[in-house]
């Protein structure tokens, strides 16, 4: 890592500005860092992942990013499943690796949500209703799993 903690930020995607501005005012997330997060899971859940090709603003940092106890797990997840045959990604020296790759998957995602607003004509807090129906319905909800189940994939 080339700074201190500190100093990392997480990146907001310039091209989607309006999305995330449609989506804080109309979808209820009250900070950028929510959209962000929940723009990086359904990005990891369709399969996005979008380089960032122009930024705004001075970046979340990370200590804004991770304050709620979730998303720290969530950006970690993200980065060892992407890459799966390096646990060493979630070394603290690689953190600007796992914060770019959380950026290029809420990028992701923002296309995604925003390719749903442009298809269906909808308003961004019905599309995120939709994304988040979507994701309960998907293998019959949210089901109880074995320790052995939720490792079952992993390499280590």
């Amino acid at each position: 890592m080339t700074s201190s903690q500190a100093d990392v930020r997480a990146r907001r995607p310039q091209d989607h500005a309006v999305l995330i501005e449609l989506m804080q005012s109309e979808a209820g997330f009250p900070y950028y860092r929510d959209v962000l997060l929940f723009a990086a899971a359904v990005g990891w859940s369709q399969g996005r992942r979008v380089p960032l090709s122009g930024t705004g603003g001075e970046g979340i940092r990370i200590d804004v990013l991770t304050g709620p106890l979730y998303s720290d797990s969530l950006i970690s997840m993200i980065a060892v499943n992407t890459v799966a045959d390096d646990p060493e990604v979630l070394d603290a020296p690689r953190l600007e690796e796992r914060i770019r790759i959380f950026e290029e998957y809420a990028n992701g995602g923002l296309e995604y949500i925003q390719e749903q607003i442009n298809t269906r004509h909808q308003t961004a807090a019905l599309v995120v209703l939709d994304v988040v129906a979507d994701a309960l319905a998907q293998d019959g909800g949210i089901k109880p799993m074995s320790v052995d189940e939720l490792l079952g994939g992993v390499k280590w």
